[in-house]
């Protein structure tokens, strides 16, 4: 069941104290803890369901969800947006990785605080995260995002690196990331994991990084607008999900992932709001030190899968890595030098 954070909850309600309606997009997870989490604070839910053509294959006959007091069927933005502003929605929010597009669109329509849906795949592509890290001058992880087997091999081969992980290009996607320790093994998990990104996400593009540092942390952060104007962000929750060595995520790098946190945030375009993201954090040299980024996702919880990639011998570390839309055919390169 999807944990909702009460804090991340009433990020995205209105200054304004009345109760209200919130519409929760695409919460495919028929369990999802939104009713309740918006329930707390007196506001009532609406669910807003894409049509069956719209989903993912794998959700395409998911149960409805529950305990919301109404839904409406998303059948165009138009429609959509009439039937949201009827019933008195002042609040919109992603129900999971899927929704996180369509969401932004709706707030967007309904003039709601919230980001621009230009750049919506920021808050969920892995690649396109990497490429926008690239751009504004943070290191990132050396990477590539392909639909095509071919593509990745020839990455690796020209990028020669200690291990590799292959992940969906969608952030959130209930699929396993995999280690990799060479070109023969990304052959060998490329077509289970394409066809299982396909069928979650929509989109079969996957992502082939560096493998990052064995220090990885995940960090909670709810975005809401300062006193300024400006989006503040506040980090709720830091916990550390492989450790080489003694040191607990306190002290100095807690304090370093902290700040690097916030400048990712800014650069993803995130403005309020619930994310998850996960760190590694470099201090042999393998892939720089220092944080990196390995995933985030504008949502308050990642899946398991995201947080528990598979290795080859089946021990589970977590990970997942970030990535921009690009024609099928042409793979995306980031993270050169």
């Amino acid at each position: 069941m999807t944990s909702v954070p009460s804090s991340a909850v009433a990020a995205v309600l209105r200054a304004d104290p009345a109760a209200g309606a919130a519409a929760v997009v695409a919460p495919y997870d028929g369990k999802g803890g939104y009713p309740q989490a918006f329930a707390r604070h007196g506001w009532r839910t609406v669910a807003v369901l894409p049509e069956r053509r719209l989903r993912p294959p794998a959700y395409r006959n998911a149960p409805p969800p529950v305990g919301y007091g109404d839904t409406v069927v998303h059948r165009g933005l138009r429609q959509t947006v009439k039937a949201l502003r009827a019933l008195g929605v002042s609040a919109v929010v992603a129900g999971g990785a899927g929704g996180i597009e369509l969401a932004e669109r709706i707030a967007w329509q309904l003039g709601l605080p919230g980001a621009d849906p230009a750049s919506s795949a920021l808050r969920y592509d892995r690649g396109a995260q990497a490429a926008r890290l690239a751009r504004v001058g943070m290191p990132v992880l050396r990477g590539v995002r392909t639909a095509r087997l071919a593509d990745a091999v020839a990455w690796a081969r020209s990028y020669p690196a200690a291990g590799y992980l292959l992940a969906p290009a969608a952030a959130g996607t209930p699929v396993d990331a995999v280690e990799c320790a060479d070109e023969r093994r990304i052959g060998a998990a490329w077509p289970a994991l394409w066809q299982a990104a396909a069928q979650h996400s929509g989109s079969p593009h996957l992502v082939l990084t560096e493998l990052p540092g064995r220090r990885r942390y995940t960090v909670d952060t709810v975005t809401r607008p300062g006193p300024d104007g400006r989006p503040e962000h506040v980090v709720t929750g830091l916990r550390a999900d492989v450790t080489a060595g003694p040191r607990p995520p306190s002290g100095p790098p807690a304090a370093a992932l902290a700040r690097y946190t916030a400048r990712v945030l800014d650069a993803l375009g995130v403005v309020c709001g619930p994310a998850t993201m996960q760190l590694a954090y470099g201090d042999d040299g393998t892939v720089g030190d220092g944080p990196r980024l390995v995933c985030a996702l504008a949502a308050p919880v990642m899946t398991p899968a995201d947080e528990a990639p598979r290795t080859p011998a089946g021990r589970h570390r977590p990970a997942c890595v970030p990535a921009p839309r690009t024609a099928p055919d042409s793979p995306c390169l980031y993270g050169r030098s």
